[in-house]
Formats: structure tokens, C-alpha cells, sequence
């Protein structure tokens, strides 16, 4: 019996940071800093904002927007996940975590400044998600999101041969985006100023002493055409 993604994300939260994810692993983290960084520089993430994180999961990027000083509601699915966030986040006061199908946030129409997400799209029934997302934000606030790129040939054959999709861990639901269908999405959702940018082409288990080198390599390639088989799609634009 397939799992849903609710279950799914429960049975494997305890190993998600390391097995799944990459965290505390230097090519992992260096992807988070960067992420951070960009979605910091378009959505002006600053103090007295109210930030809307979608799909927090184990607490991994909620740590460093908690640092903007502003008000941080993050949510997840999965309950496992969000005790563990919990955790990390204990002493922090400006933060405020709840379960929610993203499909049906408790949060009041027109009330946040930002929302972020990374690889939390590709989970969700999509059409849905951005209609609930637009319906929280107020007139002119600014979202980013992260996701994976199915224009990449490692991504497509993860997402698409169900072999490799069991193996590499990946949810029963989870798919990948094609760069011009997902900002087409997000236009018809009603979104304005619609960017999809590929980027990233570091792997996250590369060994530490190669991280150079295939960072600065990747940061060639994505000023190249080349740029279209990135690994992931970075998603921005305003309500």
C-alpha cells in the first residue's frame, strides 16, 4: 500500500536531515546559505515582516529566518517533522510552528509580507496551493521557492523511472517542475512579476574537498545556456 505524503514524511523524520537532505554536511549547508541568500536578497527579508514558511520541515531554514527578526509562522504536514524543528528552535521566541495541509492554512486572507519554500512544491497538488498561497499574501508581498528542475538529467530520471525514484527515497507523490509550466502556473494563479531562474548545479553529498571546484564550475555554468539543466528552479515573484 503507497504511503501518503503525510505518512510518508512521519515514518522517515527521523533520518531526514542527514539521509534525505544533506544537512550538516558541507555541500549541504553551503546549498541551504545559498538558498537563504537568495531568497533574502528578492523578498528584502528584514525586521517587522511576517513570514509565511511553507513545508518547514525538521527546522533546517526556519533557523536562519528566524534570525531577520521578524514574525516566522512555520508549517509542515507532518507532525514528526515539526517536533523536530521544535526542538532545534526551542529558545527562539519570534516563531511560531502549526500542522497544516498547506491547501487549508488557518491563516487570515491578506496578512503575510513573504512566503518561502524550498522543495515543498513539488509535493502539493499544485493549482491548489498557489491559490491558498495567494489568498494569505497581502497585495504587493513577495514569495521564493526552490524546487527541483526536470529539465536536469539526474532530477528526470529520479522523478520518472520508478526504480530509481524508490531508491533515491523520494515520496510516493513527489514530482518535478518543467521551468515554463511552473511560472505559466503561477501567472494563472494571479501572481504578478513571475521569474523561474535554473540554478545549482552542486550535488549535495559532494566529498568536501571537491566543493570548490564544482561550486565554481556550477556558478560558470549557470551564466551559460547551459543553465537549463541546473538542478533546481528558483521561483519568485509578488502578489
Amino acid at each position: 500500500m503507497k504511503l501518503s505524503e503525510k505518512e510518508y514524511f512521519n515514518k522517515i523524520s527521523d533520518g531526514f536531515d542527514t539521509k534525505f537532505n544533506a544537512y550538516g554536511q558541507p555541500a549541504g549547508n553551503l546549498r541551504v546559505q545559498r538558498r537563504i541568500a537568495l531568497f533574502a536578497k528578492h523578498c528584502n527579508l528584514r525586521q517587522g515582516l511576517k513570514i509565511l514558511e511553507i513545508g518547514c520541515g525538521t527546522g533546517q531554514y526556519s533557523q536562519a529566518l528566524v534570525n531577520c527578526n521578524s514574525v516566522l509562522l512555520a508549517t509542515d504536514l507532518s507532525f514528526n517533522m515539526l517536533i523536530k524543528a521544535q526542538m532545534k528552535l526551542k529558545k527562539e521566541k519570534n516563531i511560531i510552528f502549526f500542522v497544516s495541509d498547506i491547501e487549508h492554512l488557518p491563516i487570515l486572507n491578506n496578512s503575510c509580507d513573504v512566503v518561502l519554500g524550498n522543495s515543498v512544491l513539488h509535493h502539493l497538488e499544485i493549482e491548489r496551493a498557489l491559490k491558498e498561497i495567494f489568498r494569505v499574501m497581502k497585495p504587493g508581498a513577495r514569495f521564493a521557492f526552490s524546487e527541483p528542475n526536470m529539465l536536469n538529467p539526474y532530477v528526470f530520471l529520479q522523478k520518472r523511472i520508478k526504480f530509481i525514484k524508490k531508491l533515491s527515497g523520494d515520496s510516493p507523490k513527489e514530482t518535478a517542475f518543467w521551468r515554463w509550466d511552473i511560472k505559466q502556473k503561477f501567472k494563472n494563479a494571479g501572481f504578478r512579476k513571475v521569474i523561474v531562474q535554473p540554478f545549482d548545479f552542486l550535488y549535495p553529498y559532494t566529498p568536501a574537498c571537491f566543493i570548490r571546484l564544482v561550486d565554481k564550475m556550477g556558478m560558470f555554468l549557470e551564466s551559460t545556456p547551459l543553465n537549463e539543466i541546473a538542478g533546481s528552479l528558483l521561483i519568485m515573484g509578488e502578489k
